[in-house]
């Protein structure tokens, strides 16, 4: 109506109060790039084809296991210049049993093998409590076990008289240190899954380093852990996790089951009065349901 904006200021800009709310907006859990998400198989062939003698190979097969355990996004197990909020090896802690927590910079390393849960301290990362925690425990993998993984590159690292902020994505050479970034993740990735990926139906165009955070999910949703607990484990905010999974990879052939067996309902419904005269008495009512 020929009225000024009042979304924008008299330069034309978004004002500083909307603009700073259509940030924050933007940071809580955007729309996920639609990728599929990576089964175990997949995880499994890409690190026992990795060459753990090779410091960068080894490196990157344990980012792959800590992201999808942890269901990581690029940036916080993988160097990424978008949004790179690495854990460092002060953010990695270890229990064994029901001793208290040590952490890694001072744990003992010849004690690394004994430990039965390890914990990834928030910090920095995106959707984090600061200074709260998620732990693991170990599985019977030597491999694929976020224990296991994390011990290897705390190892690593202090082995290499690694200070206590260095990020788990760390890899030293003789004259530089290099890190693992997401691009290498995704290109160890889409390997392996040229080589099986068609038995899987996948195709390795299909993912990406980000598509081992939809695969931990999903893994999780399959062994039927509860969809809150999955949502608490990865960080959401929202529902927006249930957009990681695909519908295709549900275990769905037992619902049409169900559906028969649980289909018959009655739809319960509040009883209403006929509509009467507005001059009839409650003593009239009560004698014509008794007649």
């Amino acid at each position: 109506m020929g009225s000024q904006n009042p979304r924008l200021d008299i330069t034309g800009r978004v004002v500083p109060r909307i603009a700073l709310l259509q940030r924050a907006w933007s940071k809580q859990d955007p729309s996920p790039t639609r990728v599929k998400p990576i089964p175990i198989q997949l995880l499994r062939h890409m690190v026992e084809r990795a060459n753990y003698n090779d410091p960068m190979q080894a490196a990157i097969a344990d980012a792959a296991i800590i992201g999808f355990f942890y269901m990581l996004r690029p940036g916080e197990h993988t160097k990424e210049r978008s949004n790179d909020h690495p854990f460092r090896l002060q953010d990695v802690s270890f229990a064994c049993h029901d001793n208290p927590t040590v952490n890694a910079v001072n744990i003992l390393l010849t004690a690394l093998p004994s430990q039965s849960r390890v914990f990834l301290n928030f910090t920095t990362q995106k959707n984090g409590e600061k200074n709260e925690a998620i732990s693991h425990g170990g599985t019977t993998d030597t491999l694929l076990s976020p224990i296991a993984a994390a011990s290897r590159r705390v190892l690593y690292l202090r082995q290499n008289d690694a200070p206590p902020n260095t990020p788990l994505y760390t890899v030293y050479f003789p004259s530089e240190t290099r890190h693992v970034t997401a691009s290498q993740l995704t290109g160890a990735l889409r390997a392996s899954c040229t080589l099986i990926g068609p038995s899987l139906g996948i195709d390795r165009s299909e993912i990406s380093a980000r598509s081992l955070r939809a695969g931990g999910a999903m893994a999780l949703v399959l062994a039927g852990v509860d969809l809150q607990l999955v949502q608490i484990m990865g960080r959401w905010k929202s529902d927006v996790m249930l957009r990681y999974l695909h519908r295709s990879a549900l275990q769905t052939s037992t619902l049409a089951a169900k559906m028969l067996q649980h289909g018959e309902f009655i739809i319960p419904h509040h009883e209403t009065l006929p509509v009467l005269p507005a001059n009839i008495r409650l003593e009239d009512i009560h004698l014509m349901v008794a007649t």
